[in-house]
């Protein structure tokens, strides 16, 4: 696989005269671009490198996900826009969405063509959006207006948000590994005695949430995040997105991709998810909660939950809960093409995309911009201690009662925005450090393009949320469940899908000999 040109005059050139691009992301991965081919990049402003400050009025529509006041949003908003408005005579409007919400509003609003301009991809896959023209190619309005973001970030990454030759995404900066753990309320591990270091993997979880539901009986001893309880302990490597996973991701002699569903490591998670639930040490109504992990933990009716693992995460947790934390990893960090998931997308309905990408890179290079949005308003949602280079809580402000709540990975680079003192003065350091050490798939690099199979990812998507929620929430008794759950998956097709991300990563991986 060719790499993707790191300056904007290369890459330029290449896409007028020879469109090298497109094959930056390999040949044989389908249609020169989403939406049946037909690109939907609209035409470009032409003040690029021009005089932006007097460019037309024009208003970003931001959405965003994480818990915030729509007082807060609009203080939020009025002070990114003295930043942008000088500048690019942009106004910026932030609409604020929930977590467990995201999905079904932003599909409203795309379907209807509501118009909005910049959206996190938080519960959304790249190569359907792209496919489904929910999203625009991005390639253009880089090299226009984007062109610090191709400097900085690099071709590796790019090829990870690369759809059939085209970008569609930028990618976050952020940790771009994954490790998987234990988020557990440390007042009660120290309550009941049980010393972490016993904590070898997740079978021993048992015997401690057992000693939790004895001493709290009307504590859960683990709960879901939004009906999720995803983060399995595992190490496969999801390829992209959809379905069709290597069952081990650091096994490199090992490239055949498989059904997750019907893989004995998925089998015997959800066994003993169920057999927890026997016992009552899962909430019963895992699968159906509405009420984030981190908000239940916080009100005391929870006390732990499966989290990624990454430096900070225990402070992260403890904004999150207003508690001390303690976390635990189970498996070691490692990387793929979906740790660079959380993208940034341009989405179909905005007006002027040339806009929106002025916005994004100046989100992506300009610290003060990216503390106003990921922390709020200093003074009223934190302070900032100088010397020692981290910002705090107001007085009286807390994790639990602040109108703005810092959601640092959900936004473009947290890695400009000054460090809260919980995480430490070095937390951007160590986060570099952690992605730099991880452990990488063989496959990392290589991502899919699903346009061929649709309607089978639908239909498979069906399945999926018939059966996955409740199986990983141990509310369904996997012996009796799971066989009907492959035998639906293969009637909608799931061995199709397997078979073309086997054929596209075939390819990908004969490119690269």
């Amino acid at each position: 696989m060719r790499a993707i040109k790191r300056t904007v005059s290369l890459m330029f050139a290449m896409l007028l005269v020879v469109g090298l691009l497109a094959a930056c992301s390999g040949k044989n991965n389908g249609s020169e671009s989403g939406n049946g081919g037909e690109s939907p990049t609209k035409t470009p402003e032409t003040n690029a490198g021009g005089d932006k400050a007097n460019a037309d009025p024009y208003t970003v529509k931001i959405v965003f996900v994480g818990p915030a006041t729509d007082e807060a949003v609009k203080e939020v908003a009025e002070a990114a826009t003295a930043i942008t408005k000088p500048k690019f005579n942009t106004t910026i409007e932030m609409i604020r969405l929930d977590y467990g919400a995201f999905q079904e509003q932003v599909n409203l609003m795309l379907s209807s063509g509501e118009k909005f301009d910049l959206m996190p991809n938080f519960a959304f896959n790249t190569p359907t959006a792209a496919n489904n023209g929910q999203i625009l190619e991005l390639d253009e309005l880089l090299t226009n207006y984007g062109q610090d973001m191709l400097e900085q970030i690099s071709n590796e990454d790019w090829l990870c948000v690369t759809i059939g030759g085209k970008i569609y995404a930028v990618p976050n900066n952020k940790e771009k590994a994954q490790g998987y753990g234990i988020a557990m309320d440390t007042e009660i591990l120290e309550a009941v005695g049980y010393d972490v270091a016993q904590i070898k993997s997740q079978d021993d979880l048992e015997q401690l949430f057992k000693q939790v539901k004895e001493k709290y009986p009307n504590v859960h001893p683990l709960v879901s995040d939004n009906g999720h309880m995803g983060q399995m302990p595992v190490m496969k490597d999801d390829l992209g997105y959809d379905f069709g996973v290597l069952e081990n991701a650091l096994d490199a002699d090992n490239m055949t991709v498989v059904n997750w569903f019907e893989t004995e490591t998925y089998k015997q998670q959800v066994e003993f998810r169920y057999k927890l639930a026997q016992q009552g040490l899962i909430m019963p109504d895992a699968s159906t909660n509405t009420e984030s992990a981190g908000s239940l933990i916080g009100a005391g009716k929870g006390f732990a939950a499966f989290t990624n693992t990454k430096p900070g995460i225990d402070a992260e947790w403890q904004r999150k809960t207003g508690k001390k934390m303690t976390v635990v990893e189970l498996v070691q960090p490692f990387t793929t093409t979906s740790g660079v998931s959380n993208q940034w997308y341009i989405p179909h309905s905005s007006e002027k995309p040339a806009r929106a990408m002025e916005v994004l890179n100046e989100m992506y290079v300009n610290p003060a911009l990216a503390d106003i949005l990921v922390n709020g308003i200093e003074g009223k949602h934190y302070i900032k201690d100088e010397s020692a280079g981290v910002l705090k809580h107001p007085e009286g402000i807390d994790a639990a009662n602040t109108t703005y709540s810092s959601v640092a990975w959900a936004w473009l680079n947290e890695l400009i925005t000054t460090p809260w003192e919980a995480d430490g003065a070095d937390i951007w350091k160590d986060t570099t450090a952690f992605n730099e050490s991880a452990l990488a798939s063989a496959a990392k690099g290589f991502m899919w393009n699903n346009s061929d199979v649709l309607n089978e990812i639908t239909a498979s998507n069906n399945v999926l949320a018939k059966y996955n929620s409740a199986l990983e929430g141990g509310s369904l008794d996997p012996e009796t469940t799971l066989p009907r759950f492959i035998q639906e998956l293969k009637e909608a097709g799931v061995q199709k899908i397997v078979e073309a991300k086997q054929q596209q990563l075939d390819a990908w991986l004969a490119e690269k000999e």
